[in-house]
């Protein structure tokens, strides 16, 4: 078809002319396939999906240590009174400070497991499922580290 614009000829189309609503329309669906994308791609990785779906809590808490015991960062994921959390944390480190390097970096915790890893001085440690993947969470520490 021929181009027009306030009367005035632009020369010719070789693609059909389309209204305002069929270009809508496109619209909408174009802005419907990127909310899609942007859903798949903001579905959370789920560690461990097969094992405790039903489960409320995988990972218990996080703490990171320093070398003397001060706790850095402390997120737990379970209610715990802040007498609780002071035990745990000194606990933890009591642990995990005196294991040697060559020995795994997964320890028994009461009816848990504790993953830990150290990073210059700092230990990352996670308290998980007893039944949980411990590679994955030691995937998940190492990413946590190169995010901060």
């Amino acid at each position: 078809g021929q181009i027009l614009f306030r009367g005035l000829f632009l020369g010719r189309s070789t693609s059909p002319i389309i209204g305002v609503p069929q270009f809508r329309a496109r619209e909408r669906e174009r802005e419907r396939e990127r909310e899609r994308e942007r859903e798949r791609e903001s579905i959370p990785i789920q560690l461990n999906c097969r094992f405790h779906r039903s489960r409320a809590t995988m990972i218990r808490f996080i703490l990171l240590q320093n070398r003397q015991g001060k706790t850095r960062l402390a997120k737990y994921y379970v209610p715990l009174e802040d007498s609780e959390k002071h035990k745990v944390e000194y606990e933890v480190h009591r642990l995990i400070v005196n294991r040697d390097p060559k020995f795994t970096n997964f320890v028994e915790f009461r009816t848990h497991k504790v993953i830990y890893r150290r990073y210059a001085g700092l230990f990352f440690s996670m308290c998980v499922d007893i039944t949980d993947n411990e590679l994955a969470y030691l995937e998940c520490i190492h990413l946590f580290v190169e995010i901060l």
